[in-house]
């Protein structure tokens, strides 16, 4: 599913990784001085709309997604609510004999949004992001050496195979007649089994990748030609702009109606 979405070519998957990865830094630098509520409120709109309708994402595999993390949010408005720093004037109701102040539940859902547009922000990276494409990108544009970046990729694919060898250990410890485990005791004990074949394999595949590595010439000694290029194109400009636009405007509606 993931891969789907990371390779379904709408235009935030055509856009260069690298300029993603620094537009997720921008958002948290803008947002960090931000105590105001509808700020975030307008740029997490904006956010899921942008991965909804320029990333091709199902807005129920998103929201799906969005659930846990909104629990999370939840708990800034609480903890601000119950415990907060400095009781409010505005009082809007009591729980019990406690006081609900305006002030405290603003103060909470500039904290809640804030931290809900950060997660969307890291998915719209994450779901319109190819891992290979993106340590190309970085190795051919930010300069990350190349025994680093093709080693993170490599790094990357073994998670999968780790995933079908732990599989085919369990179905060997079945055939001999282990049988599943039950209780923790069980889960312990297969825990025990598994992990020194599966570390047993992985350094067998870690010697084998960095032997052809090092025989194909990834030491960071020289330059490096490349089969798959990831330039900068005219929809990088376009998310550029949009960018700009949209922090230059947010800026300036802060100032007029929110400062």
């Amino acid at each position: 599913m993931l891969e789907h979405y990371q390779k379904n070519g709408f235009f935030l998957q055509e856009v260069n990784p690298t300029l993603k990865l620094f537009s997720v830094l921008i958002v948290i630098f803008f947002m960090v001085p931000v105590f105001d509520p509808w700020t975030p409120l307008l740029m997490l709109i904006i956010t899921l709309t942008l991965i909804i309708f320029l990333g091709g994402i199902s807005p129920g595999f998103l929201f799906k997604i969005l659930i846990p993390f909104s629990f999370f949010a939840f708990s800034f408005i609480w903890i601000n609510v119950v415990f907060p720093s400095d009781r409010g004037d505005t009082v809007l109701f009591f729980i019990g004999s406690m006081p609900v102040a305006l002030e405290n539940v603003l103060t909470g859902l500039s904290l809640g949004l804030r931290s809900l547009l950060f997660i969307s922000w890291s998915l719209l990276f994450v779901l319109t992001t190819e891992p290979t494409k993106l340590m190309l990108s970085l190795i051919q544009h930010c300069k990350l050496p190349p025994r680093f970046g093709y080693g993170m990729m490599a790094a990357y694919r073994f998670l999968p195979l780790f995933r079908q060898e732990l599989e085919q250990i369990r179905a060997a410890h079945r055939i001999r007649g282990l049988g599943e485990p039950r209780g923790i005791k069980d889960k312990i004990r297969e825990s025990k089994m598994v992990i020194i074949p599966l570390m047993a394999g992985a350094i067998r595949k870690a010697e084998r990748v960095a032997i052809a590595m090092e025989s194909k010439g990834f030491d960071g000694s020289r330059e490096r030609t490349y089969y798959h290029a990831v330039p900068w194109t005219k929809k990088d400009m376009f998310f550029g702009i949009f960018l700009f636009i949209l922090y230059a405007g947010l800026t300036a509606i802060r100032v007029r109606f929110v400062i």
